[in-house]
């Protein structure tokens, strides 16, 4: 058996898991009053009511792949030995940091989830934000490459957790859109750290790409269940977890030190939507937490495209930028800068044109 088996399986499992257990989450919803009732609130254009508990699905799955693996990874090594019995031999050094993950990615869900049944103010909502991202990085799941010094290691990986979450949080405003795009970005992430020999976080990448596509089984426009809140916590805390825990730059493989810059690439699409939003509402006096129809796949939306097909563009888009994120880790000094001015041109060409249209801009103002 090879690592990519291993791989493979963790993914078709959660996909397996996240399908059914979203589907279930679907029925239970309107029980539990998660439901998310046509325009309340101004910015949301869907025409029915509809079930806002993916983020529980997705939960629920992945928790079972892990603890399935767990249990069940013992009989596999000795049946299979190799990759599996390597994985379970290093899991008591890794108890720790994936007991941190559990906690944050369970902790953040119900969070969002409080958010999505009762409408928790955005102040109350950050401050929970920042508390199981500080406690995270106090676990010791940090941004160490090329940090100086251990509390900004600290600061930095709170700001990243904290700025992910929020960005995937936005992103979620089209059917499909947030969970297509967090599972191609934990798609580069399992490549990343597949290339990288990290067994421990190519395995939870491929758990969370899974969730994420399972969920896109009930999603897909016209959508049957929005991840809410709680799924978008999930998801945001998960990616940034993974682009924290993953190792980009190895001096002795990689001839510049551009790696360090690929999780930025990765996670491009919601970084750079998160900040032209939150600079767009700055500049027009409203408040960054208050959700509008300003984003990118609503300006793709206005220049003619079908919702589904702006989703598919936001997702190519982000494909696009993984795999030049991912060329990073061979290319030498003039590649890199190719891959980087080809990325700045994209997104330089996509503002360029969503910005052009003059409908864009009457209805952003």
């Amino acid at each position: 058996m090879e690592w990519w088996h291993v791989y493979v399986a963790g993914w078709a499992v959660t996909l397996a898991l996240s399908a059914v257990a979203t589907g279930l989450c679907r029925s239970l919803a309107p029980r539990w009053g998660f439901v998310d009732k046509p325009l309340n609130e101004a910015h949301k254009r869907h025409q029915k009511v509809t079930p806002v508990l993916g983020g529980l699905g997705m939960l629920a799955a992945w928790l079972a792949a892990l603890v399935g693996g767990l249990a069940l990874g013992p009989l596999a090594a000795r049946a299979f030995g190799g990759p599996i019995a390597e994985v379970f031999a290093g899991v008591p050094a890794r108890w720790r940091e994936l007991g941190t993950i559990v906690g944050g990615a369970t902790a953040l869900t119900l969070v969002g989830m409080l958010d999505d049944r009762i409408a928790m103010r955005a102040s109350r909502k950050f401050a929970a934000q920042f508390a199981i991202a500080a406690a995270t990085a106090a676990m010791g799941i940090r941004i160490t490459a090329g940090v100086p010094a251990a509390w900004l290691s600290w600061a930095l990986t709170v700001f990243w957790i904290v700025g992910i979450i929020n960005a995937v949080n936005f992103l979620d405003n089209m059917d499909g859109l947030a969970g297509g795009i967090a599972a191609i970005a934990a798609f580069f992430f399992l490549c990343t750290a597949a290339f990288r020999g990290q067994h421990f976080v190519a395995v939870l990448a491929a758990v969370t790409c899974g969730a994420a596509c399972g969920f896109l089984a009930h999603n897909r426009p016209p959508a049957a269940i929005f991840m809410g809140d709680g799924g978008s916590h999930f998801l945001g805390y998960l990616l940034a977890v993974l682009g924290a825990l993953t190792t980009y730059y190895l001096p002795h493989e990689s001839p510049t030190p551009a790696p360090l810059l690929m999780p930025l690439l990765i996670l491009g699409l919601p970084i750079f939507d998160a900040a032209a939003v939150v600079a767009l509402r700055l500049r027009q006096g409203r408040p960054i937490y208050v959700g509008d129809n300003t984003h990118i796949s609503h300006r793709f939306a206005w220049l003619g495209l079908s919702r589904p097909r702006a989703v598919l563009l936001a997702c190519l888009l982000s494909l696009t930028a993984g795999c030049g994120a991912l060329t990073l880790l061979w290319l030498p000094p003039a590649g890199v800068l190719v891959v980087f001015v080809q990325m700045a041109a994209t997104f330089a060409i996509i503002s360029v044109i969503q910005f052009s249209s003059a409908e864009g801009r009457a209805k952003a103002c």
